[in-house]
């Protein structure tokens, strides 16, 4: 099983983002496009990592650049 938790967990609003897991779900299900070059990256990292080629951190990245793409503020 790939190794999939973040260094650092993000926070939106009150939503903690530990795992590539839990940010492939938050962009499946609460993303607010369905677009996106970064969005795009950030699903396709998070498969990556979950089929154990890419480090998490690579997906954390993608999903903070993604979440700038969508207006969306988190904390990292």
């Amino acid at each position: 099983m790939a190794h999939t938790a973040f260094s650092r967990p993000l926070v939106i609003e009150e939503i903690v983002i530990a795992d590539v897991n839990q940010a492939a779900e938050y962009l499946v299900e609460d993303w607010p496009i369905e677009h996106g070059d970064h969005y795009e990256l950030a699903r396709r990292f998070c498969l990556e990592v979950i089929e154990g080629k890419r480090d998490p951190e690579d997906a954390r990245q993608a999903f903070v650049l993604a979440a700038g793409e969508a207006g969306i503020i988190i904390a990292t």
